[in-house]
C-alpha cells in the first residue's frame, strides 16, 4: 500500500502536470525557428548545408520540431541548419522523429487527415522511404547497427484494440514489415547485437523475441514497472518480477541463467542501467500518476551495493550521460505558485544545479511520461557527455529549445521549438 506521502505526491503531480501543460503550451508561432534568421513561414530555412556532407549532417546535431510543427537539423548552436519538413498543417503533422544510432537515417511519422506513414530520410533531408500504415507509429527505436527499426503502434487483434510491437527490416534490397508482438501495454529494449528485442507486455509477461517473432518467455509475474532495458553485455537483461510476494528489480544473466536480485521495491519502478553497467538510478513511486516514474531518485552502485538517494523531490526524469559518469534529472517542485521541473546533474560525487524549467507540452506529455522507455531511444545528453537539451520555458519566460553545459554554465537558447534530441555520435 502507497504511503501517506506517496498518496500526497499522487495528487499533486496531476496538479503539476495541469498546471504544466496549461501554463507551457506553446502557441503557434510564425517567425523564424532558429535565432538570428527571419524567412517566411511558407519558405525553406537558409540553406547552411551546402558544403556540409552527409555523414556530417549525422554527427553532433539536433533533431527538433519547430513551433510551426515541421522538422529541422541544427549544430548545437543553432547553426547550420535544414529544414527536413516544410509543409505541416492543421490536416499535416509530423510526430516522433529520432535518429538511428549512427546518424545516417532519421524516422519519422506523418499524419494525413486519418492515415499514418513512417517516413525514413537521410540527415540531408532526402527521403529513402515512405510506408503508409493501418495505424500511425508513437514511438521509434532502432537497432544498433540503424539498418532495423522497431515500432509501437495500436492495432487490432480480433477486431479487439491492442498494441503492436512492428520491425522495418532495411536489411536487404526492399524494406520488410512485420509484427513482433501484441499486447497491451507493451514496451521493449533492443539486444546490442541488434537481432532480438527484450518486451514487457500486459504487466506481466517478460520475454525475448526473435526477429521472426518467435518468443522465449522469462517470467509469468513481472512486477508493477514498465520498460526493461537490455544492458551493454548482451547476455545481461534488467527487468522485475514478484518472487514470494515481494517484488525485485532483477538482472538475469542468459549465459549462467542464474538471475540476480539488485533490489527490492514496494511501488511502481521506473529504473535506468548506466552504460557500463556499473550503477542503477531508479524511482519507488505509489503509481496511478500518469508517469512512468515519480518519487525520490536512488543510485545503487552494483559493484559496492552502496545506495545514494539524489533528491527527496519526486523525479519524473532521469538520463544517464553516454560515458556513465553522469546522470541528469527531473524533479517536479511547486512552490510559491510556481510550477516547474529542477534540472540537475549528478557527476557520481557532487550534484550540479541547471535551473528551473516549465517542459514544452510536447516534451512533457509525449516524452517525459515515458523516460524509462525514450532514454533507451532518444539523447538528451551531447555525445561527448558535456551538456545536455531542454524543451520548454525557462524561469525568465523565455520558450524555446535550451542547450544547457553540465557544468551549470549558463544555458543557450538555439531554436523555438517544443522537442528536440540529440544524435548519439
Amino acid at each position: 500500500m502507497a504511503s501517506k506521502l506517496q498518496n500526497r505526491w499522487q495528487w499533486s503531480v496531476w496538479i503539476l502536470l495541469a498546471l504544466l501543460l496549461n501554463g507551457c503550451a506553446m502557441p503557434v508561432y510564425t517567425g523564424p525557428i532558429f535565432q538570428g534568421q527571419s524567412p517566411s513561414p511558407a519558405a525553406p530555412l537558409p540553406d547552411q548545408t551546402a558544403q556540409s556532407s552527409p555523414a556530417d549532417l549525422g554527427t553532433n546535431r539536433l533533431l527538433l520540431i519547430g513551433t510551426d510543427g515541421n522538422l529541422y537539423t541544427a549544430d548545437p548552436d543553432g547553426q547550420r541548419s535544414l529544414a527536413l519538413t516544410q509543409d505541416a498543417s492543421p490536416t499535416r503533422l509530423y510526430s516522433q522523429p529520432t535518429w538511428s544510432p549512427t546518424g545516417e537515417r532519421i524516422a519519422w511519422t506523418r499524419i494525413d487527415d486519418s492515415r499514418g506513414h513512417l517516413v525514413i530520410a537521410r540527415p540531408d533531408g532526402g527521403v529513402e522511404s515512405d510506408t503508409e500504415l493501418p495505424f500511425p507509429p508513437f514511438y521509434y527505436a532502432w537497432n544498433s547497427g540503424g539498418d532495423r527499426l522497431a515500432y509501437l503502434s495500436n492495432w487490432t487483434v480480433q477486431d479487439a484494440p491492442t498494441l503492436a510491437l512492428r520491425l522495418l527490416d532495411m536489411t536487404g534490397p526492399q524494406p520488410i514489415l512485420s509484427t513482433i508482438a501484441t499486447g497491451q501495454p507493451l514496451y521493449f529494449s533492443w539486444a546490442p547485437t541488434g537481432d532480438f528485442l527484450l518486451t514487457h507486455i500486459g504487466n506481466a509477461e517478460v520475454g525475448i523475441s526473435s526477429l521472426q517473432g518467435r518468443s522465449t518467455l522469462l517470467s509469468r509475474r513481472s512486477g508493477n514497472f514498465a520498460a526493461p532495458q537490455w544492458l551493454a553485455d548482451p547476455t545481461l537483461l534488467a527487468y522485475t518480477v514478484i518472487d514470494g510476494g515481494e517484488q525485485q528489480m532483477v538482472v538475469g544473466n542468459l549465459r549462467s541463467g542464474q538471475v540476480q536480485n539488485l533490489a527490492n521495491f514496494r511501488g511502481v519502478l521506473g529504473f535506468s542501467i548506466s552504460p557500463d553497467g556499473h550503477r542503477l538510478a531508479y524511482t519507488d513511486s505509489g503509481g496511478g500518476q500518469g508517469m512512468n516514474s515519480f518519487g525520490p531518485l536512488v543510485v545503487l552502485d552494483v559493484r559496492s551495493a552502496e545506495f545514494r538517494q539524489l533528491s527527496s523531490q519526486p523525479v519524473i526524469a532521469f538520463f544517464w550521460s553516454p560515458d556513465g559518469a553522469s546522470l541528469l534529472y527531473m524533479a517536479a517542485e511547486v512552490e510559491a505558485g510556481v510550477n516547474a521541473l529542477r534540472l540537475a546533474v549528478w557527476d557520481g560525487q557532487a550534484t550540479t544545479d541547471l535551473g528551473r524549467y516549465r517542459p514544452s507540452a510536447t516534451f512533457l506529455s509525449q516524452y517525459l511520461r515515458f523516460a524509462d522507455q525514450y532514454g533507451q531511444s532518444a539523447a538528451y545528453w551531447s555525445p561527448d557527455s558535456r551538456a545536455v537539451l531542454f524543451a520548454g520555458r525557462n524561469e525568465s519566460g523565455e520558450n524555446g529549445i535550451w542547450v544547457i553545459p553540465a557544468d551549470g554554465s549558463p544555458a543557450q537558447r538555439v531554436a523555438r521549438g517544443v522537442y528536440a534530441a540529440w544524435s548519439r555520435r
